[in-house]
């Protein structure tokens, strides 16, 4: 098994775990705010598995070549055009990632010191997986810049046509 399949394995696996935990924290939240006993945790910390969610299924998504694309004006250009269009777009995400990689540690600092409102964790816990997802865009947008320019265009996906 190639390092790839491991760390999209690993992902995938992190991503389910945390969509459980997301649900688990709402239902509970749900059921004990029915019971008249609610949990003051229970917002937070899914706001939190949310954000998490979120980077994770951003690297999934860049993975699978499966985010929302505009192909409109794309489309309208000749091989070439769409050729040179995708690695400026390749170097616009590489660009975007390197920021992020280079801005969140400080930001992660910042907030080291700062409790949660309901929990008793560092505030500095929403931003690790920032540049963890910044890195993977950027592996990911190589992989890509290199199909480019050897003149490999994406596919164009129909919608609902991956399998989960």
């Amino acid at each position: 098994m190639r390092l790839r399949d491991i760390a999209a394995r690993l992902v995938d696996g992190a991503a389910v775990l945390l969509v459980l935990g997301l649900l688990a924290c709402v239902t509970l939240g749900v059921v004990f705010r029915a019971l008249g006993n609610p949990l003051v945790w229970s917002d937070e910390l899914a706001q939190y598995l949310l954000v998490w969610c979120g980077f994770l299924g951003w690297m999934i998504a860049a993975r699978r070549g499966s985010h929302i694309r505009i192909n409109v004006f794309l489309d309208m250009l000749p091989r070439g055009g769409r050729l040179a269009a995708e690695a400026v777009i390749q170097l616009a995400i590489i660009t975007f990632a390197v920021a992020l990689i280079w801005y969140v540690p400080s930001v992660i600092q910042r907030n080291l010191d700062i409790e949660l409102v309901s929990l008793p964790i560092s505030a500095a816990l929403l931003y690790i997986p920032v540049p963890i997802a910044a890195f993977a865009l950027i592996v990911q947008a190589l992989v890509d810049l290199g199909h480019a320019l050897r003149g490999k265009l994406p596919v164009a996906l129909e919608p609902g046509s991956h399998a989960l």
